[in-house]
C-alpha cells in the first residue's frame, strides 16, 4: 500500500512541476509586507487599515521542483532592527497557482546592541550554539503566477516546536488550536530565472 501511495504522489507532483507555468526551477526577488493583523482581523485590514501595523521589506525565493526556500527581510526604523523569516516550504505549482506550506525561523538583528536573535515569541535564543532550542514558525501561502510576475499572500503561525524538544506532533495541534493567531502578509516579485 505504501508503494502505491508513493507512486501516486510522484505521478501527481512531477507533471505538475514540469507543466506548470514556471517549470522545475524558479528564482524570484521582490518586496514583502508583513502585518500585525491576525487571520481573525482580516476584515479590519479593509475597514480600519493602519500603516503602523505593517512592516515592509524584501523577499527572495528559490524553488526547485517542489521545494521552495524563502527569505524575508523587514527593516523597522523605530526599533532600529532588521528581521524577518527564513523558511523551507513544500510548494506545488498548479497552472497559475503556487500553494506552499512549511517551517521557518524568525530572526532579528538589533543595531544598538549588536544582538542577533532566532525563534518566535514562544522561545527565542541569542546564541548560535542554542539554535536548536529556538521555536519554528508554520508558514502557508498562495502565489498567483502571472507570467514572470508573482503576487502572493501568506500566513505565519508561531509554534512551540523546536529541534531540541522534538515535539513534531505538536505542530498539528498548533494549527488546530491557534490558526486564528496566524499573522498575514503579502509579497510581489519578479521571476529572474
Amino acid at each position: 500500500m505504501k508503494k502505491v501511495a508513493i507512486a501516486l504522489l510522484i505521478a501527481v507532483i512531477v507533471p505538475c512541476c514540469i507543466f506548470a507555468s514556471r517549470g522545475m526551477f524558479d528564482f524570484t526577488v521582490g518586496v514583502a509586507a508583513s502585518s500585525d493583523y491576525k487571520v481573525t482581523e482580516a476584515r479590519e485590514i479593509v475597514d480600519k487599515f493602519s500603516i503602523d501595523k505593517i512592516s515592509f521589506g524584501g523577499d527572495v525565493e528559490m524553488k526547485l521542483a517542489f521545494l521552495a526556500l524563502d527569505g524575508k527581510v523587514m527593516y523597522q526604523p523605530e526599533n532600529k532592527t532588521i528581521g524577518g523569516i527564513a523558511s523551507a516550504n513544500l510548494a506545488l505549482d498548479l497552472f497559475f497557482l503556487r500553494i506552499k506550506a512549511g517551517l521557518g525561523y524568525e530572526y532579528q538583528y538589533d543595531f544598538n546592541s549588536g544582538a542577533l536573535a532566532f525563534g518566535n515569541v514562544n522561545k527565542t535564543v541569542t546564541e548560535v550554539k542554542d539554535f536548536k532550542d529556538a521555536c519554528f514558525d508554520l508558514n502557508a501561502g498562495v502565489d498567483f503566477l502571472i507570467g514572470s510576475l508573482t503576487v502572493g499572500a501568506y500566513a505565519t503561525l508561531p509554534s512551540k516546536t523546536s529541534i531540541a524538544e522534538g515535539n513534531w506532533g505538536d505542530l498539528f495541534q498548533c494549527v488546530k488550536d491557534g490558526w486564528k493567531d496566524a499573522k498575514l502578509g503579502m509579497t510581489v516579485g519578479i521571476a529572474l530565472f
